[in-house]
């Protein structure tokens, strides 16, 4: 099997050994979305760095959790950026392990690059929130 996910923590400490089977489950359920020898990459950043990125391209001037890039590439999908900070915080607030946060935010991003777009409409919404669950039960 060929990797297509790909990570740059920057420096940051995080477990991502669960990336071959999230890798797994992608193809799985979305093998027809991927062309060959495509990747995507995760990158982990600080508040700071998300916060002027979600600034940047999308006139939110907060820290976010997550966002996504498509890249206009033959070999890219696009780039998951998260930030570690936000996602420790919202392990916390929700009694969660950080492995589980990062989890959702990879996979949720992830889709993001796939088409999803939760804030289209609520039924847009629904379809990314079960596409998430099934892929999070696949991977756990």
């Amino acid at each position: 099997m060929n990797k297509i996910i790909s990570i740059n923590k920057r420096g940051a400490s995080a477990d991502f050994s669960w990336l071959a089977n999230l890798e797994k489950a992608l193809l799985r359920e979305f093998k027809t979305k991927f062309r060959k020898n495509e990747t995507i990459s995760i990158a982990l950043v600080d508040s700071q760095e998300i916060q002027k990125l979600n600034r940047v391209y999308r006139s939110k001037n907060k820290v976010t959790d997550v966002v996504s890039f498509n890249m206009d590439s033959d070999q890219i999908l696009g780039e998951v950026i998260i930030c570690l900070e936000q996602a420790r915080q919202q392990a916390k607030d929700k009694k969660s392990t950080l492995k589980s946060e990062l989890q959702l935010l990879t996979v949720h991003g992830i889709l993001h690059l796939l088409g999803y777009d939760h804030e289209r409409s609520q039924k847009y919404a629904a379809q990314q929130e079960a596409a998430e669950e099934k892929i999070l039960n696949l991977l756990n």
